[in-house]
């Protein structure tokens, strides 16, 4: 009888081992499996703010529709649906140049840093803000979009990161 209560205890302790390995593994499993889903999530999010942005500085006037940069209670760029109004991007650019912080919360973005600029098809620059992608940050989504610009056709960037 001494043997089999011996076995039994060795099998149990083998028994909670194998348990024990698998629910480690599986712990590790659905701890890898969350944060890439928690990190696809935010890109997702990051990107449609980064393109709602972008399309309601292309595509509309703003509040009220003869802004400036003490009055903008909404942007937009827009003279006309991609037809952007260069008075309003550079008080835009200026914006973001003398208080960046004020832009980011017109645009409602939150703890994300952005930039914004308009080049023609041959890369000459237009207008360019001074923020630039840090080397720390983990997701950046660049939003290209070619509209009009002092009757030229030209290339709105504007990157949003963390």
């Amino acid at each position: 009888m001494g043997k089999k209560a011996q076995l039994w205890s060795l099998d149990f302790a083998m028994s909670m081992l194998i348990f024990m390995s698998a629910l480690f593994a599986m712990m590790f499993a659905w701890n890898y499996i969350s944060a890439n889903s928690t990190e696809t999530q935010e890109m997702k999010e990051l990107q449609y703010k980064a393109l709602t942005i972008s399309d309601s500085l292309i595509r509309t006037p703003g509040i009220p529709l003869d802004w400036d940069e003490g009055t903008v209670e909404v942007l937009g760029l827009a003279e006309d649906e991609n037809i952007l109004n260069v008075t309003k991007v550079r008080y835009f650019v200026n914006m973001i140049d003398t208080d960046y912080d004020r832009a980011k919360g017109l645009m409602d973005i939150g703890f994300y840093d952005f930039s914004f600029n308009v080049t023609d098809l041959n890369g000459t620059v237009y207008e360019s803000t001074a923020s630039q992608v840090d080397n720390t940050s983990v997701m950046v989504i660049p939003i290209e979009r070619y509209t009009l610009y002092n009757d030229r056709i030209v290339k709105v960037m504007f990157v949003i990161w963390n």
